[in-house]
């Protein structure tokens, strides 16, 4: 259940408040302008909407994402966070009395988790550097709870650490107005007692030039992304925004076995080589003898492999590439994701034999669970999927149409669905 946040004081020098440009006629209105702003940092909470004064400003926010700015006028005003539930809309977050400023461009954050009842708000406001033309300027932010205290490095991308004084050391929720840097190419270091727990490699700031830039630090939200670090970077802008995974974070990969004939038509188990440069130059054999209803490497693990384009060859289990059976077009696997490859269809008949790649959103959310449904019967033709309450229905019911709409309607070999939250 969410903690609900009842606030009406001070934050970071600004009193929570929010304005509104619902006047008729603003084009009299002799209030100043400001800006918010809206990032989403807490790891296990839902999608979210923004109401301000009662009017839904901002939809489906979702983790990791910001809101981008919105002009405003100055003023005093209330805001509702209300979380997507299976259950509809609940209200999480109330800031009361928040009072936004004339030339104000503060950042509303909402960090900590909603399994431990932490979930909360913090404001931080812009870098008060004015950056030149070649420069950045920088404010960072603490925003993960998953992380301790750490040691903040910012060097060019070559520069050894080793005994050598960090520019900052902050923990979590505080921020840091790092000022105007040069807009080069700079690596960003994370460290916890000597440890370095995060390194951004070669970050090119030059893109930026010229503008103000918030690093918000979040938690890492699959095993792929976890085992490189804990966290990673969200670089925002006005406007826009680029996650930034640990350096050397590599794509998750699973494969399944549901082709009912495959292992018939092969003589035996089939194996899988992928050719990728990321791999080198020749093929390479990641499944060995892969049976019907197998998942490897199992059903809640991935295969960790550099990011880039695959091609899968699927072949009777003779250790010979030649042998293919089957090719799969070039399937691009990103840093940070994972994905799950679904071999499926008949070999000796129709539908045909397919590789279905599909991504995997594996971030926990507290108030629901995230289904992804896949039809890979091919004898099972097109069907209708229900998803009620245990005992809600029996069978005879639902094959009798009195159990409502289904879920999915004629469902179809071979189509993927986004994910569905349930409750």
């Amino acid at each position: 259940m969410f903690k609900r946040l009842a606030l009406a004081t001070a934050v970071s020098g600004v009193a929570l408040g929010l304005v509104g440009c619902d006047d008729d006629d603003t084009s009299k209105d002799t209030r100043g302008s400001a800006e918010l702003r809206v990032i989403h940092a807490s790891v296990d909470a839902p999608a979210v909407d923004v109401f301000i004064d009662g009017s839904e400003s901002i939809s489906d926010l979702d983790f990791a994402e910001s809101s981008g700015f919105a002009s405003l006028f100055e003023g005093t005003y209330d805001i509702d966070v209300q979380a997507n539930t299976p259950s509809g809309n609940l209200s999480v977050l109330t800031v009361n009395d928040f009072a936004l400023a004339a030339d104000a461009s503060p950042t509303v954050i909402a960090v900590g988790d909603v399994a431990a009842d932490t979930l909360e708000v913090i404001v931080v406001d812009e870098t008060t550097a004015d950056p030149m033309s070649d420069e950045v300027g920088l404010v960072v932010v603490h925003g993960s709870s998953a992380a301790p205290a750490v040691d903040i490095f910012l060097t060019g991308p070559n520069d050894d650490i080793t005994g050598a004084a960090p520019a900052f050391n902050f923990a979590f929720k505080d921020s840091v107005d790092a000022g105007a840097v040069s807009a080069d190419e700079v690596r960003i270091r994370a460290a916890v007692n000597g440890t370095v727990v995060y390194d951004s490699g070669t970050v090119d700031l030059s893109p930026f030039a010229g503008s103000k830039i918030m690093v918000v630090a979040v938690a890492a939200e699959n095993d792929v992304e976890s085992s490189a670090s804990p966290i990673k970077l969200l670089a925002v802008t006005d406007d826009a925004q680029v996650e930034l995974a640990a350096a050397g974070t590599q794509a998750g990969i699973r494969v399944a076995h549901i082709s009912p004939d495959a292992a018939s038509a092969a003589g035996g188990p089939v194996e899988v080589f992928a050719t990728s440069e990321a791999l080198g130059a020749d093929p390479v054999e990641v499944i060995d003898a892969f049976d019907y209803l197998d998942v490897l490497p199992s059903t809640s693990t991935y295969l960790e492999v550099p990011q880039g384009g695959y091609v899968f060859d699927v072949a009777p289990n003779t250790d010979m590439i030649g042998d293919s059976v089957f090719t799969t077009g070039t399937v691009e696997l990103m840093a940070g994701m994972e994905y799950t490859a679904i071999a499926a269809g008949r070999v000796t008949s129709s539908p045909m034999f397919t590789i279905l790649p599909t991504g995997d959103m594996n971030r926990s959310i507290a108030t629901q669970a995230s289904v992804k449904v896949v039809h890979a019967a091919p004898a099972a033709g097109d069907v209708d999927v229900y998803v009620t309450a245990a005992g809600e229905f029996t069978a005879d019911q639902v094959a009798a149409g009195t159990a409502g709409d289904p879920l999915l309607d004629e469902f179809a070999f071979p189509t993927i669905t986004d994910y569905v939250a349930l409750a």
